[in-house]
């Protein structure tokens, strides 16, 4: 189709105008956990008046780790494939073989896939939502009860605007600490959480630092109920990875992690709501640009939009549009390089919502609504030496990250963690919506 065809405009002009309503319908919405006759469900419903543009994935031939060129013009979403769960586990052996081959192709192109009917439920996607928007909209001094202590071994709490620094392919501390100094003030606020169920034990998670029962009551059941299902979830996407690669035993990734000793973690973020134009202007980011660096992702976000992916082909960022009924599953650090270079560890980035951002039509629009996101990180148990796994000895086309020879799953977080929570950390910077 040409870029300037009547069907072009028409299909632009629709986009964003669906997406505006989304923005505005979630706007109005930001103090649903107070009227309860309406629960989360409809809330997502309401907020989802967008459409999606699926079209066939496109073989990569040259796949830089940084992006080449940045575009503020219109920009397609990215052709990520909506994987039914249930044919991933489908006893049907030509449905599932299907599931699968798509699963691996997507993987292979993006690292990113959608999840539909996944084994975690809505019910307790929305339940996680409400949640999460009760303790971010709580007074910053009440959080502040569970502050993050910014030491890369005790990785757990509410961390406010400004106190981490995501950053990619930047190893050296100096330059880090410069960067914290003159880089753009992720908007963001984060409660990092690990494994609900640890006692703290010698070779154990270290305890998760949550509000007071009595300041939060319900919290810390709901966050183990929670743990749990993405924890069985994830463990699902790996037995599925496992029959990708014809293994007999489907649980050899599983065996990696120790239920009752798991290393996994936990982040819900909360993007504050902040005028557009400095984050048009690269003036503001909401979340930088950088890879996970662990195994798997499981990721779930609101229904305004922001999340963005880098397709290496075109050397752009593209827009990860938000499905009601699906989450995310994307490949991590730890993968790329266990997969030995056939599945990418995604580069991707959260900056204004796509219809605010791209497109020839003006807006007046001057604020970004806020958005949640919660991730749940899987990974291997520190002790897990990360290296090649059986069937991937050849040589995939993409390019791991900076790892030292012999080195494990927990040297490996250690050395990323103390780069986003090191010392000498900047005054927080809120920019305002008001």
């Amino acid at each position: 189709m040409e870029q300037n065809s009547p069907a072009s405009v028409v299909k632009k002009v629709c986009y964003h105008a669906l997406h505006r309503c989304m923005a505005y319908m979630y706007a109005s919405l930001k103090f649903i956990d107070h009227i309860p006759c309406i629960d989360a469900t409809l809330a997502q419903f309401l907020c989802c008046v967008g459409g999606v543009y699926q079209s066939k994935l496109v073989p990569q031939e040259t796949p830089p780790r940084y992006p080449s060129k940045m575009t503020k013009e219109y920009v397609e979403p990215a052709n990520i494939p909506v994987i039914d769960f249930r044919a991933l586990t489908s006893e049907n052996p030509q449905e599932r073989k299907d599931a699968l081959n798509q699963l691996d192709e997507a993987f292979q192109t993006y690292g990113f896939i959608y999840l539909s009917n996944h084994s975690i439920g809505q019910k307790l996607v929305d339940e996680a939502f409400s949640w999460s928007r009760r303790f971010f909209h709580l007074p910053d001094e009440t959080k502040a009860l569970c502050k993050h202590q910014t030491v890369a071994a005790d990785h757990r709490g509410w961390a406010a605007v400004g106190t981490g620094f995501v950053s990619q392919d930047v190893w050296d501390k100096d330059e880090i600490e410069k960067l914290r100094k003159t880089a753009p003030i992720e908007q963001k606020e984060i409660l990092e959480m690990g494994n609900p169920h640890s006692k703290g034990d010698p070779g154990e998670s270290i305890v998760n630092r949550l509000l007071p029962e009595d300041v939060f009551p319900g919290f810390r059941a709901f966050i183990e109920k929670w743990w749990d299902a993405c924890f069985k979830q994830q463990l699902q996407v790996l037995r599925a990875l496992c029959e990708i690669l014809e293994y007999t035993d489907l649980d050899y990734l599983g065996k990696q992690q120790d239920p009752s000793r798991s290393r996994n973690h936990m982040s819900w973020l909360y993007y504050l709501s902040q005028p557009v134009a400095p984050l048009r202007s690269g003036e503001s980011n909401r979340l930088n640009t950088h890879t996970d660096f662990t195994q798997l992702t499981l990721l779930f976000q609101d229904m305004v939009g922001g999340l963005e992916v880098h397709d290496y082909n075109a050397g752009i960022f593209r827009p990860v549009l938000p499905k009601p009924g699906t989450m995310i599953v994307h490949v991590g650090d730890m993968l790329e390089k266990q997969s030995n270079g056939k599945w990418k560890s995604a580069l991707h980035h959260v900056s204004a919502p796509s219809h605010l951002k791209y497109g020839d039509e003006k807006t007046n629009e001057d604020t970004v609504v806020e958005r949640f996101f919660m991730s749940f990180y899987g990974t291997p148990q520190h002790d897990v030496m990360i290296e090649p796994i059986p069937g991937c000895e050849a040589a995939g086309k993409w390019q791991t990250l900076q790892w030292e020879p012999n080195m494990t799953a927990g040297a490996w977080i250690q050395k990323r963690v103390a780069l986003e929570y090191g010392d000498g950390q900047q005054a927080p910077q809120v920019v305002s919506a008001a």
